[in-house]
């Protein structure tokens, strides 16, 4: 099972804070995440945080890592269906 490592995480923890639109949040206590899956995935919190724009954050992270793109292919599909 496919489990994000530690660095990747505190990676995407920031992009969560970075992409807060709300001051306070009572769902999340202001982290900008609910919590962490199984596979160590962050949560975001849909309440305080805009998850367009933190995806999109994501999407060029993975692209600059190529050990996330086999994980995270299905980013992608999109992009590629769309041009042809």
């Amino acid at each position: 099972m496919f489990r994000l490592e530690e660095k990747h995480l505190d990676v995407v923890k920031e992009i969560a804070v970075r992409n807060r639109k709300k001051r306070s949040c009572s769902r999340c206590y202001d982290r900008g995440y609910i919590g962490v899956s199984e596979e160590n995935l962050l949560v975001l919190c849909p309440k305080c945080v805009d998850i367009e724009k933190a995806q999109v954050e994501w999407k060029e992270y993975v692209r600059e890592h190529e050990d996330l793109h086999e994980h995270f292919a299905d980013l992608f599909e999109e992009e590629n269906t769309g041009e042809k």
